[in-house]
């Protein structure tokens, strides 16, 4: 539901701004068959079809939104994550963090690069994952499910996609991509 929310609330943002948006889902659903085939996972069915929806509406860039959650309740901030593939990826998921870091004012967390997620790692566009908090720490996920809260997440999100577009990737990245 949170996630939900703040994705609506980012995609009027930016349509708002002119851009063309698309949710891999309007509801909390998945992608994935009702009846699935011996040896395929809801889980695995449900990304891959994230990952060719994505490449069907030839996206600019894609952002994949979600909550975090551990055993221990220490653990809080928003945080994006990338794969390094794409220099164009370091830059979105760092536009978008310290507008995270700007507006929400709680966190010091730096983009991580991750090497393991399927979709970033199989994603022909630039995109980011962002973690908006952790249910598992109590004040966090009393503030995850404030409208306000969620509404400066889904512009922090806007604005880092908004400066992403409007920055072209450094000569200094171009070099390192080759």
């Amino acid at each position: 539901t949170i996630t939900l929310g703040v994705a609506k609330m980012l995609r009027h943002y930016l349509e708002q701004a002119g851009a063309i948006v698309y949710l891999t889902r309007e509801e909390d659903v998945d992608l994935a068959d009702d009846d699935l085939g011996k040896g395929v996972s809801r889980k695995s069915q449900d990304i891959r079809r994230r990952l060719k929806f994505i490449h069907d509406q030839e996206a600019d860039l894609f952002l994949s939104i979600h909550l975090n959650s551990l055993p221990s309740p220490r653990w809080r901030g928003a945080q994006t994550f990338y794969y390094p593939s794409l220099p164009e990826n370091k830059q979105l998921a760092t536009f978008i963090q310290e507008e995270i870091i700007l507006n929400l004012e709680n966190t010091s967390r730096a983009p991580l690069q991750l090497n393991q997620v399927y979709l970033l790692k199989h994603a022909k566009v630039p995109g980011a994952l962002v973690e908006l908090g952790f249910l598992s720490n109590e004040e966090e996920r009393e503030l995850l499910k404030q409208g306000k809260y969620q509404k400066k997440l889904a512009i922090s999100l806007y604005r880092g996609s908004l400066r992403y577009i409007e920055t072209p990737v450094s000569e200094e990245d171009e070099l390192e991509r080759m």
